[in-house]
Formats: structure tokens, C-alpha cells, sequence
């Protein structure tokens, strides 16, 4: 014969049974939410460290692009200041051209700027045709692509 469980008997095992499966669903639903909070929290960690990262880098690069850019500035003024002291020791400006492979308005280019650096404070009229070295300008060739007059020699 099988033994008769009454009502209320299987109303609290039914409710401890219940709870307990409630208290596993919860418990995984709490699993759950906690992975999503920590890959939403490593998202958000990893992107803002990936921003700052490519920031950090660009400053660097800049500062590297700066650098470059100062000494190739300085470069180029010596190579112009080359120019200027080919000019200097009376080569015409269409030669100089030719010896550098440059055409003849980028050499004319450079020595003005190699005229520019090395004009003394003040203006053109400051250091009366000398530059800042206390030297002569170039005397002219007849013939030289240039528009100065050329200067007298004294005898």
C-alpha cells in the first residue's frame, strides 16, 4: 500500500522545490549580469586606454615631425648658404644652376634667402651692401643674371 501525503505536506515541498529552482535561476541571472558588467566595464577600459594610447603616439609624432622639420631647416640653410658662397666666389647664377641641377629661379630662390638670414638687423640700408660677416658683396661678372650693379674695386 502506498502512504497518502497529505495537501499540506506536498504544498511546502512544492514551495522548497520552487524556491529552490528560483534561487538557481537568480543565481545564474547574477552569474550573468556580473559578465556583462565586467565585458561592458573592460570595453569601456580598453577603448579609453586605446584613445590615450593613439593621443600619447600623436604628441610623440608630432614632436619627432617637429624636430625633423627644425633640422631640415637648418639643412636647407646650409645649402643655401652654399649657393651664396658659390655666388661669392663669382660664380654667375646660371652656372651655379647648372652645377647643382637646379634651374636658375630656385638658385636665385636661395641666395635671397641666404641674403635674408644674413642681413643685419635694421633693413637693407643698415649694413650699407655688407653682410653680417663684415664681407664685401660678390663682385659681378659682366654679363651675370643678376639685377645689383656691379661693385668697384678699389685699386
Amino acid at each position: 500500500m502506498t502512504k497518502r501525503v497529505s495537501g499540506a505536506g506536498v504544498n511546502r515541498s512544492a514551495a522548497r522545490r520552487a524556491a529552490e529552482v528560483a534561487a538557481l535561476r537568480q543565481a545564474r541571472l547574477a552569474a550573468h549580469e556580473a559578465a556583462v558588467t565586467e565585458q561592458v566595464a573592460a570595453f569601456f577600459d580598453r577603448s579609453g586606454r586605446a584613445g590615450a594610447l593613439r593621443e600619447e603616439a600623436r604628441v610623440k609624432a608630432q614632436r619627432v615631425l617637429d624636430d625633423a622639420d627644425r633640422a631640415a631647416r637648418d639643412l636647407e640653410d646650409a645649402a643655401d648658404a652654399a649657393l651664396d658662397r658659390l655666388r661669392r666666389l663669382d660664380e654667375p647664377v646660371a652656372e651655379i644652376a647648372a652645377m647643382t641641377d637646379q634651374s636658375v629661379g630656385t638658385v636665385r630662390a636661395a641666395l635671397a634667402r641666404a641674403a635674408g638670414r644674413s642681413a643685419p638687423p635694421g633693413g637693407a640700408g643698415a649694413g650699407a651692401g655688407a653682410d653680417n660677416r663684415g664681407e664685401p658683396p660678390a663682385p659681378q661678372r659682366p654679363g651675370a643674371l643678376t639685377d645689383a650693379a656691379p661693385a668697384v674695386a678699389d685699386g
